[in-house]
């Protein structure tokens, strides 16, 4: 059946509205879809008030100190290294035995006792134990000191302390190893085989004491702690600014681990 003209001008008009309400249904459909899924409303964060952390010992918990490296919470030893120039002992300390005993002769004790019993205690002043100096075990001495030779080794001990408080390293004292020996002691000594044992040692005339440089002594332990060979460093720059200044004769014993010391008082 053919269209009337009316009929096509009928649809001709009516297809853009129909094409509009369809398009319309379409849209508005989707938009009540996307609608209809629910939105969360934004709920405000409340602050919450927390506890300061328990602190034990010093320590925040949770935290571990600076040098427990091993977690026990207890510190580790800490080596302080002295950093400077090494010297070189053997040079700077080279004065020779003669040269302590001449000096020893002409200020020390003009007759040498031939026994421990016969040290004149009224010429000589008594070397002890103090705040800077620990006297070792003294198998061939005893421990007896001209007057200048006693001051000499109480001021090297106390500018030793001095020179550690000031580079803050931690305190340790001197060890006197020998003192005065008597004939028997040096006759002793030699038979025990000591090659440095001598009857003619600026030792017998009360002017010439040891100092080790392989032990130093400490009252109380603590975390840090030196070597012998970093203390030596501050030792021996003691012992050249006292050999500078003319008060100190001194020979750096490498096998009897210690710098033998002559007084010129």
């Amino acid at each position: 059946m053919e269209m009337s003209k009316r009929q096509k001008i009928l649809i001709v008009l009516l297809t853009p509205f129909v094409l509009g309400f369809l398009l319309g249904i379409l849209v508005g459909g989707g938009c009540s879809k996307a609608e209809r899924v629910p939105v969360e409303k934004e709920v405000p964060v409340e602050t919450v008030q927390t506890e300061p952390e328990e602190v034990v010992g010093g320590v925040e918990s949770g935290s571990l100190p600076e040098d427990d490296v091993d977690g026990t919470g207890e510190s580790e030893a800490r080596e302080i290294i002295y950093y400077t120039k090494l010297m070189s002992y053997a040079k700077v300390f080279s004065d020779i035995n003669d040269v302590h005993l001449e000096k020893a002769r002409a200020v020390g004790l003009q007759t040498i006792p031939e026994k421990r019993n016969a040290v004149d205690t009224l010429l000589l002043v008594r070397v002890g134990d103090s705040d800077f100096l620990e006297v070792d075990d003294l198998r061939y001495s005893v421990p007896y000191l001209t007057a200048g030779a006693a001051r000499e080794l109480n001021h090297i001990a106390k500018a030793f302390h001095d020179s550690l408080a000031r580079k803050n390293f931690p305190s340790y004292k001197l060890v006197c190893t020998s003192i005065l020996r008597t004939e028997e002691d040096v006759a002793r000594l030699r038979r025990s085989g000591n090659p440095n044992a001598s009857d003619n040692s600026s030792h017998c005339y009360g002017t010439t004491f040891d100092i080790s440089h392989s032990r130093y002594y400490r009252d109380v332990e603590t975390d840090e702690f030196m070597q012998p060979y970093e203390l030596t460093k501050v030792l021996a720059e003691v012992l050249r600014d006292e050999r500078n200044a003319g008060r100190i004769l001194v020979k750096y014993e490498k096998k009897e681990h210690c710098f033998h010391i002559t007084s010129c008082q």
